[in-house]
């Protein structure tokens, strides 16, 4: 992908440069399509972490306790990409400004993390 990079313009920073570059990726062709790549990364980022803290667990256990938070005004594509993931979403009740409120989030998932789920995103 570097020479794409290269080609509209992105700084070194972006590209994939040597074995110590921190630059490379993905492109992805549409919005919901890139929701659905953050939450499957997350999800494997998240059963991966649980593994290393608890040990002898199958990764379909695990994914049943994950859980992911977002707006009660988030796009569609975000509860398609939580179904087609099969990661359970909290939905979080938006202010009368249409934004999250740190304190809301903060509560569901300490709500959460009482019943034995694991936050995700």
């Amino acid at each position: 992908m570097n020479w794409l990079g290269k080609m509209i313009g992105l700084p070194d920073a972006f590209l994939h440069l040597s074995s110590q570059s921190q630059g490379g990726g993905v492109l992805q062709t549409t919005a919901s399509e890139a929701t659905l790549v953050c939450l499957l990364a997350g999800r494997t980022r998240a059963i991966q972490r649980f593994h290393e803290r608890h040990p002898g667990y199958q990764d379909a256990e695990i994914n049943a306790r994950l859980v992911a938070y977002c707006s009660d005004q988030a796009h569609s594509s975000v509860e398609k990409a939580a179904l087609i993931g099969l990661v359970r979403m909290r939905y979080i009740e938006a202010d009368e400004d249409l934004a999250m409120r740190g304190k809301l989030l903060r509560e569901a998932i300490e709500d959460d993390i009482k019943q034995g789920l694991v936050p995700l995103l």
